[in-house]
């Protein structure tokens, strides 16, 4: 999970528990961070850029057609 912090004086908290860490307005946080930072309404959650591959569709191929059959 990513989280960019949107709180104007920043966000305070203690990710491993004995130390308070300060982040900044507009640094992006991740992991445990990012979930409560958006918990506490001090962050907006931002998305994983994804590549998305272009479909293409199979070539369309026209259909032999019958022999036909001479009229007498």
């Amino acid at each position: 999970m990513r989280a960019k912090i949107t709180k104007a004086d920043g966000y305070i908290c203690c990710p491993e528990g004995h130390t308070e860490v300060h982040f900044p307005f507009g640094e992006t946080v991740f992991g445990q961070v990012a979930a409560w930072a958006i918990a506490d309404r001090a962050a907006s959650r931002t998305f994983d850029p994804v590549s998305e591959k272009k479909v293409t569709a199979p070539p369309e191929t026209k259909r032999k057609a019958a022999p036909r059959k001479p009229k007498s």
